[in-house]
Formats: structure tokens, sequence, C-alpha cells
């Protein structure tokens, strides 16, 4: 009876050791699954922070670039408004110095695209068919150029005429209005040199004959509006762009004959 009991208990003691083992080996697949798990998991995280990382100085590169940008806009939106601001005030000066004609309707002011242009009626300017100023024309020139002085502007002298065609005599001297709004626009730069010795390399003179009338030419009145002189305001580093208008005709002014007028 005392063998067997020792029997007994020596099988127990050895199946306990089998059952542990087999618990232990169990134990250790587990474990070794979840390190494997645990270094993809670290390996996955490394790739993910890197390329976070590099998403980041991407980013970082597209943020300093847009900083930039945007500093430039916003320079560029300031001398804007700085352009606008000292053409404003260019305009209530000249509408100050202007009162009279303007109230009159022989002179206009416009402020268009970042230029300012003065629209003259050549009745005041010029006689009919002639490119001689008169008297009232170079005062109301002697207030334009008092104003322009203090500037670095380009004055754009543009001479126009209704579609009234040259006739008689006239001809002689001016075979179209190209030629007729031509010589008025010289004249005019001529004058502002001469007189107001303003630098000529800030004078352009052009002539648009009658193909840039501001009305139709379908009455007396239209027509004496399109009979005019322009002078427009342009900064000097503004270059004029002729790609859809007409070519203008460009030329001296002569001395002036004493000729008939025409109607």
């Amino acid at each position: 009876m005392k063998h067997l009991s020792r029997a007994i208990l020596l099988s127990g003691v050895l199946l306990g050791g089998c059952v542990s083992t087999k618990t232990f080996d169990e134990k250790q697949t587990e474990l070794t699954g979840v390190q494997k798990q645990l270094a993809a998991c670290e390996t996955r995280a490394k790739s993910e922070l890197e390329t976070c990382a590099s998403t980041r100085q991407e980013l970082d590169a597209k943020l300093s670039a847009a900083n930039q940008e945007l500093g430039v806009f916003r320079q560029a939106a300031e001398a804007k408004q700085h352009k606008l601001d000292e053409l404003q005030k260019q305009e209530e000066q000249l509408r100050q110095q202007l009162q009279q004609e303007l109230t009159d309707k022989s002179v206009e002011i416009e402020q268009l695209k970042g230029q300012l242009s003065v629209r003259m009626l050549d009745k005041i300017v010029f006689a009919s068919g002639s490119a001689e100023l008169l008297p009232q024309g170079t005062a109301v020139l002697d207030k334009l150029a008092e104003a322009l002085k203090g500037n670095e502007q380009v004055i754009r002298i543009e001479g126009h005429t209704d579609d009234t065609p040259i006739s008689g005599k006239l001809k002689n001297k001016y075979p179209s209005n190209w030629e007729l709004s031509a010589a008025r626009a010289a004249a005019v730069a001529r004058y502002f040199e001469n007189k107001h010795q303003i630098d000529p390399k800030r004078l352009e003179s052009l002539g648009f004959s009658m193909y840039r009338p501001v009305v139709p030419n379908d009455s007396p009145e239209n027509k004496l509006r399109n009979r005019r002189v322009e002078i427009v305001l342009k900064p000097m580093a503004e270059t004029e762009s002729t790609a859809t208008t007409p070519e203008p005709a460009v030329a001296p002014a002569a001395p002036e004959p004493t000729m008939p007028a025409t109607p």
C-alpha cells in the first residue's frame, strides 16, 4: 500500500511537468508572434514618420513660397493703390486749374485703366483746318504744363478729327485727316518743349485721323466732340501696344500759311 501511494504521487508529478512544458512552448510561440508584430509595427511607424517628415518639409517649402508670393502681391497692390492715389491727386489738381474750361465743356478729364486723359475740343486750340495754336488754346496748355512739370510721366499727345474729308486748297498742305491730326499733335508737343522746357523724351506726338471717335459722327455736335486733342498721362515704364489699333500718322509741324477754313 505504501509503495502504491508513492507510485501514484510520482506519476502526478511527471504528468504535471509535461503540461507545464507544453504551456511554456505555447506562450513562447505567442510571445514570438507578438514580438514580430511589434517589430513590424515599429518598422511601419518609422516609415510613416519619415513620410510625415518629408511631407512636412514639402508643405513648409510650399508655405514659404506662398508667403513670398503673397508678399509680392501685397507689394504690387500697395504700389497700384499708391499710383491710383497719385492719379486722383493729379486729377483733382487739374480740375481745380481748369474749372472754367470744364464748366464750359471745352475740356474733359477722364481717368481710365490707370491713365489720366485731358480731352480738349479743337475749337479752343486750333482754328478750323489749321495746326496753329490759338491764344485760348495756349492758355489751357500753359495750365497743363505747370501741372505736368513736377513728375516723370510720359505725355502722349493725340490728334483726332471728325470724318469730314480735307477739301480745297487745304489738301495741298494736309492731303488727309491723317496729316492734319498729326500736325496738331506735333504743334502741342513742340509748344510744351519750347515754351515750358518739358523734357522731349517724355513727349509722344501721334495722329489718329478720324478713326477713334468718342461719339458717332452723325451730328454737328458730335463732330465737334470728335475734333479734339487728347493729352494722356502714362507711367514712364509703360509701353504702347498698337497690335489692335490703326497705325497713327506722325508728321512734323510746319509754319502755318494763311488758308481758307473748311466747314
